[in-house]
C-alpha cells in the first residue's frame, strides 16, 4: 500500500518548525521578561491568580495582559480565514506569513527596547494565530505552541503500540516526540543564545517562521 500522502502544512518538518518556534520564543521571554510567556497562557494564568490572590494588583496586571492579546490574536485569526483573497492564497500561508512579519517587529521593538509589557503582549497575539492555524500533524491532532498534550499522545500512541502490535502507532509517536524535542531544544538554544547576545536572540524566530512559510506554500504551488 502506497504511502499516504499529507499536505505540507501537516508535514513533520512544519510541526518541528512550528514547535521550536513557540519552544524558542517562550524560553526567552521566560528568562528575559520576569518569568511571562508569550504562548504558555496556563503558566500566565496561574500567575495572574497566585498574585491577585496575594493582592499584588500591579504584578497581576503584567501576566493579564498577555492572556487577552492570545484570545485576541485567535479572534484575528478566524477574521483571516474567512477573508476572500483575490489570488486565492490559502489561510494558512496568509496566517504564517503574518506571524512571521509580527514576530520580525517585535525583535525590533525588543531592540529599542519597548516597554516589557508590549513586546509580551503582541508576541502573544501572533503565537495565537500559530496555535490556531496549524493543529494537525500527518492528520494526527498536535499542538504547536503547548507540549502537555503531545506529552499525552506521546505515551498513549507509545502503549497502544505495545498493547495493540500497532506499528503505525509507533509512528506516531516517533513523529510527536520529534515535535517534543524540537520545542525543548529551541528553548535551550534560545536560553544560551540570550545569554550571549541579549535583544538580538528574538530574530532567530522569525528565521524558523520563514522556512514554515516556504513549506506550507509548496501546498498552493504544486497544485498550479
Amino acid at each position: 500500500m502506497a504511502e499516504q500522502k499529507f499536505p505540507y502544512k501537516e508535514s513533520l518538518r512544519v510541526g518541528m518548525l512550528l514547535a521550536g518556534t513557540a519552544g524558542y520564543i517562550d524560553s526567552y521571554t521566560f528568562a528575559f521578561h520576569d518569568n511571562r510567556f508569550a504562548s504558555f497562557q496556563s503558566g500566565n494564568l496561574l500567575q495572574l491568580g497566585i498574585n491577585v490572590a496575594s493582592g499584588k494588583w500591579h504584578t497581576a496586571s503584567l501576566f493579564f495582559w498577555p492572556v487577552i492579546a492570545f484570545f485576541v490574536g485567535a479572534v484575528l485569526n478566524q477574521i483571516i480565514k474567512k477573508a476572500s483573497f483575490k489570488n486565492e492564497v490559502q489561510w494558512e500561508e496568509r496566517s504564517v506569513f503574518i506571524e512571521l512579519l509580527g514576530v520580525l517587529f517585535v525583535a525590533f521593538l525588543e531592540l529599542a527596547h519597548v516597554n516589557s509589557l508590549i513586546v509580551l503582549s503582541v508576541l502573544a497575539i501572533f503565537m495565537a494565530m500559530q496555535a490556531d492555524t496549524f493543529s494537525k500533524l500527518r492528520g494526527m491532532p498536535y499542538a504547536t505552541v503547548l507540549s502537555t498534550g503531545n506529552l499525552k499522545t506521546f505515551g498513549a500512541t507509545l502503549a497502544n503500540g505495545f498493547l495493540n502490535h500497532d506499528k503505525s502507532q509507533f509512528i506516531k509517536t516517533r513523529n510527536v516526540g520529534l515535535v517534543i524535542a524540537s520545542f525543548l531544544g529551541a528553548a535551550i538554544i534560545a536560553h544560551f543564545l540570550g545569554l550571549m547576545i541579549g535583544d538580538y536572540t528574538l530574530f532567530g524566530a522569525p528565521i524558523l517562521l520563514a522556512f514554515v512559510w516556504f513549506f506550507v506554500r509548496q501546498d498552493r504551488l504544486e497544485t498550479k
